[in-house]
């Protein structure tokens, strides 16, 4: 009995996947599951205070009121460009999670690191530490965190997210959120970066979160910025409605732009 109920069960799964293959939905599986971990966050949030902007809830947990209007005109301040640019603007609004404590924020979003970063895009939220937590002493943190904070950066990942269904390689996602920073912000990541230090494609592809972070992401984004300049970023958009509809990332480059990927070892 219990050996054929194995049986009926792996049959099961087996259907689920040629059916998700077969009929190209397995982006819209992939959306309803990525609710769970956003429910999770906002449980362990529940005591936390809320206060909206057009397009973002902030929930915090704080007196600051200077960071809660930094954070605040931070996250609208290129909603619009973003947007547009993609052309997606998302159906609801956008959480972003405000934390006082390097820990908490750690354990909300999963991350398993000793150095927290500035902020995370996790579960379809965006959760940042206050720039009073990692603004060196004597920086202007306005203008510090407007310029070179994580709002442009996470909330590009969001869009990339939702347009193509979880569907795309770490490497790209990264180069597009830098790439969002460096036209709007013109902030430029790892500009310092010696050419005989980077990766090839099929180190990012393949590799991308065993490689030296820094230069693995520097070289993400001169990817995506040679790519803007060599095929223009429409092209960008068809890739993005490429992986949306379930294929590869080397497939949909293909198909886009009618070159092999390793035209992309720049």
């Amino acid at each position: 009995m219990r050996k054929s109920y194995y049986v009926f069960i792996s049959m099961c799964i087996v259907f689920i996947l040629i059916f998700t293959n077969v009929f190209g939905i397995k982006g819209d599986f992939y959306v309803l599951f990525r609710n769970i971990p956003k429910k999770a966050v906002l449980k362990n949030i529940e005591d936390y205070k809320e206060i909206e902007t057009d397009h973002f809830i902030i929930r915090h947990n704080t007196e600051d009121v200077e960071t809660l209007e930094l954070v605040k005109r931070a996250s609208e301040e290129y909603y619009d460009e973003i947007c547009k640019q993609y052309d997606y603007y998302p159906k609801d609004k956008t959480i972003v999670v405000l934390y006082e404590n390097s820990e908490e924020l750690l354990e909300n979003a999963n991350l398993a690191k000793s150095k927290p970063p500035m902020g995370v895009y996790y579960a379809s939220t965006i959760q940042i530490l206050s720039p009073k937590i990692w603004c060196p002493e004597g920086e202007d943190i306005e203008s510090l965190f407007m310029n070179e904070g994580p709002m442009v950066h996470e909330f590009t990942h969001l869009v990339i997210d939702d347009i193509t269904k979880g569907n795309y390689p770490l490497w790209f996602t990264e180069g597009l959120a830098l790439y969002s920073e460096y036209i709007y912000t013109e902030y430029e990541w790892g500009k310092e970066i010696e050419e005989e230090k980077i990766y090839t494609i099929d180190e990012l592809n393949n590799n991308f979160s065993n490689l030296d972070q820094y230069v693995a992401y520097t070289q993400s984004f001169r990817v995506v910025k040679y790519m803007v300049e060599t095929y223009g970023f429409e092209s960008i958009k068809e890739i993005l409605e490429k992986l949306e509809d379930g294929y590869t990332f080397e497939r949909a480059f293909g198909m886009v732009t009618n070159d092999k990927i390793s035209k992309l070892n720049i």
